[in-house]
Order: structure tokens, then C-alpha cells, then sequence
């Protein structure tokens, strides 16, 4: 089969880098540029049409599960990336039939399908484990602490699960792809068993429910509604709304660290940063989640070590040019990471209804999907000055280090409202998250 190994030819791009893998490493951009002849911006541009729909995507299922139930719609984004993953394993028999035009189309809606199942799982996801430690009685932080620690714990084995089979089966591409089909099928079978009774528990709650409400939700109007609705987000919700975005404005690609760490280290040793990063925030996202959850000033105290975390990497990077310094500063981006990502999401969960709000039913998915456009908007721009700044310190031979001065800034900036909105406003106030529906004994 023409596509299950690379072509061997005199060049730059003769041989594939030899396995094993770093833990890391993704063979997808490698296929499409050494088998496909794909450019890097077209492979750019791939990325880019992938990632709009998987952010549209977002802004979709969070509004669909407030009507399907969270379960079902994550029962559908499931499926899908099960139906998804055997396309990329079929990519050798296109290629072998139909040669390199159609197997680039075949890719790309391949890759399309991907990122758009992993959308429509998204904002359902966490309005789930919101709407779930709420039922429970319990705080969100330790539940997203455990969801960070698991999500990166997967993709460090099943890196390196495909980056052994990539080896022992000859370097061969089409078969890494299909053993990735065996996973997607197991989570499908484990999701439809844990989510499936819930999906149908919820359509019939939801049932009982609009009948119970007779008209009283059609009578109400658009002006009404939105009214409801913004009384049902409370200033807390817009406050950590507004510590999260200034935060992830400090979080740039990490392809900015590549640059700078690749003046200093072997291109082979550039992978490891990635992987130190996705270890360090394996081991301590758990952890650092469930000492959140035991208060709102725990959680703050972690939210702000994680701060601290990130103004130290970003200084490693920026003023520390050595080896040493670069897989320092990798650490304390994963310890970042680890101590902030899960807790910052359920902080905003906190503050988010989890019952019905009369007149309009349930929002939850609805304000995920919201928060999850903001969240993508940001990012995009914190990129786009991250690479600005970094033109402009390069161009004042200072080297490519003003994003990671950016970012020490745009860190501080969030702290400070953090601590300001904990003691002049909601944050610091136990009494205003949402109150939780205490399971009955």
C-alpha cells in the first residue's frame, strides 16, 4: 500500500525522524507534508478552517444539550469521533486507489470531522460536571481537577502507544491511524453506558417538566427572556469571567516556546518540552482541584500559586537562554497549568444556574457555549500580539521574548483582579455559588 510508509527520496525530508516518538509527537502534519506534499500554510490553513469549526461547533452544542440534555449531546460527539477515527486509517487505500488529490480531500474532511465532534462534546462536558457536582452536593474544582488530570494522562499514553506501534510496525502510517479506532470505540461503549440512562432519565424529566409549565414559557417574549436571563447570571459569573479571559490572554502557542527554546536546544531535544509540560500537569491537576474545592479562599490561594507558576516560566523563557532554563520554565508551565486550567473553569461553573430558570429552562450548556466563544476570541488575539511583541523585541536585538513579557504582564493583570474582585466584590464570598442540591439520605 503506497501510503504506509514514506517515500524515500534525496532530499531534506529523505527519512522520517527516527522512533521512538517524544510523547508528544503527532504523525498526522508529518503524513500530510512527507506523503501528501502538503506546504506547511496549507497545512496551516487545515488547522485553522478545523479549529472555526470546532469553536462553531461550541457555540452550537451548548445551547443543543440545554434542549437535548448535556448527555445525549455528548452521547452524539462521542459517536462521531468513533465514525471519525477509521476514515484516517483509510487514507492508505484512497491514496493507493485514488491517488494524493483525493486523499488530501479525504483528510482534510477527515480532520474537519474530528474537530467538530470534539466541539460538540465540549460545553455539553462541562455543564455536565457542573450540573453532577451539583446533584452531589459537592464543589466543581475537584471534579474538573480529576477531567484535566485524566484528558492529559490519555493523551500521554495514547502518544506513546502510537508512537510504538509506529515503530514496530515498520514505521507504517495507515496502521497507526487504525489501532487509534480502538479506543474511540471502547469510550463510545463506556459513554453509552454511563450516559445512555441519563440521556433518557433527562428527556423525561424534561418532558414532565414543560408540561407542568403548561404555557407560561411560550407567553414569555424575546425581552423577557433575555431579562430572565440576565438576572440569572449574577455579577460573580462576569467577574470570573473577566479573570479567566485576562488570564488566557497571557497563554500564548506553545509554538512561541519552540522558537525561543530551539536557540538554544538540539531540535531533537525540542519535543521533550511538551512533554515535560503535559507530565507535570498529569501529576498535580487532581491534586491541585480537590484542595480548591474545600473554599472559595483555597481555591483563590491555588488560582494565585498557579499565577506565580506562570510569571516564573515566562521569565525562565524570556531571561534564562540555556538549556536548563527552558525545560525549567516547560515545568512551571505545566505546574501552571495543572494548578489554574480545571480550577478557572470550575470557578466559572460556580457561578453558573444549574436548575431550570423559570421562563426559560435550563442554560447551563447555553453559558458554556457563550464562555467558550469568548475563551476562543481571546486566544486567537492573545496570539496575534503575542507574535507582535515578539517581532518587536527580535527587531531591537533583543531576541524573541516579548510575548513571554506580555504574558508576565497580562498574568499580573489577572491576579490583581482576582484579588481585587475576592476582597471588594463577589469572589471572596462563599454565599454567592450557586447553591447545590444536597442528595437526599
Amino acid at each position: 500500500m503506497r501510503a504506509t510508509a514514506l517515500p524515500h527520496r534525496r532530499g531534506p525530508h529523505t527519512h522520517p525522524p527516527t522512533p521512538p516518538f517524544p510523547l508528544s509527537f503527532s504523525y498526522l502534519p508529518v503524513y500530510l507534508q512527507d506523503v501528501l506534499g502538503l506546504s506547511n500554510s496549507k497545512i496551516g490553513n487545515l488547522q485553522a478552517i478545523a479549529q472555526f469549526l470546532c469553536n462553531a461547533s461550541k457555540s452550537l452544542s451548548g445551547t443543543l444539550a440545554d434542549v437535548l440534555s448535556p448527555a445525549r449531546m455528548i452521547l452524539v460527539g462521542t459517536l462521531l469521533t468513533t465514525l471519525n477515527k477509521p476514515m484516517f486509517a483509510l487514507s492508505g487505500y484512497v491514496y493507493a486507489s485514488f491517488g494524493t488529490v483525493a486523499t488530501l480531500y479525504w483528510i482534510t474532511a477527515g480532520k474537519v470531522f474530528d474537530r467538530m465532534s470534539k466541539g460538540i462534546r465540549e460545553a455539553p462536558g462541562k455543564a455536565l460536571i457542573g450540573d453532577l457536582a451539583a446533584t452531589s452536593g459537592d464543589r466543581p474544582e475537584g471534579a474538573f481537577g480529576l477531567r484535566q488530570a485524566l484528558a492529559t494522562t490519555g493523551a500521554l499514553v495514547g502518544s506513546a502507544i502510537a508512537g510504538l506501534a509506529y515503530k514496530l510496525s515498520g514505521q507504517n502510517y495507515v496502521l497507526t491511524f487504525a489501532l487509534a479506532a480502538a479506543p474511540a470505540a471502547a469510550a463510545l461503549v463506556i459513554t453509552a453506558a454511563a450516559f445512555g440512562p441519563m440521556a433518557a432519565e433527562s428527556a423525561a424529566a424534561k418532558k414532565a417538566a414543560k408540561a407542568a409549565a403548561g404555557d407560561d414559557v411560550a407567553a414569555l417574549g424575546f425581552k423577557a427572556k433575555a431579562a430572565a436571563l440576565k438576572a440569572a447570571l449574577t455579577p460573580a459569573y462576569w467577574q470570573a469571567l473577566i479573570v479567566v479571559c485576562l488570564l488566557y490572554f497571557a497563554r500564548f502557542d506553545a509554538a512561541f516556546i519552540t522558537l525561543r527554546a530551539k536557540t538554544v536546544l538540539l531540535k531533537t531535544q525540542l519535543p521533550l518540552l511538551t512533554s515535560l509540560i503535559m507530565v507535570v500537569q498529569a501529576a498535580l491537576a487532581a491534586p491541585a482541584g480537590l484542595r480548591a474545592k474545600r473554599s472559595i479562599k483555597d481555591r483563590n490561594a491555588v488560582l494565585l500559586a498557579g499565577y506565580a507558576a506562570l510569571i516564573a516560566a515566562n521569565a525562565s523563557f524570556a531571561f534564562l537562554p540555556t538549556a536548563a532554563g527552558m525545560f525549567l520554565g516547560a515545568a512551571c508551565v505545566g505546574a501552571h497549568m495543572a494548578l489554574t486550567h480545571g480550577v478557572t473553569l470550575a470557578m466559572i461553573a460556580s457561578y453558573i444556574p444549574v436548575e431550570p430558570v423559570p421562563g426559560i429552562g435550563k442554560i447551563s450548556g447555553t453559558c458554556w457555549s457563550f464562555t467558550d466563544f469568548v475563551f476562543g476570541v481571546i486566544l486567537a488575539y492573545s496570539n496575534s500580539v503575542a507574535g507582535r511583541l515578539s517581532d518587536a523585541t527580535a527587531a531591537a536585538g533583543a531576541g524573541n521574548v516579548g510575548c513571554f513579557l506580555g504574558g508576565m504582564a497580562a498574568t499580573a493583570a489577572s491576579g490583581v483582579a482576582l484579588v481585587a474582585f475576592s476582597a471588594f466584590a463577589d469572589l471572596g464570598r462563599e454565599d454567592k455559588v450557586v447553591a447545590v442540591r444536597r442528595p437526599a439520605k
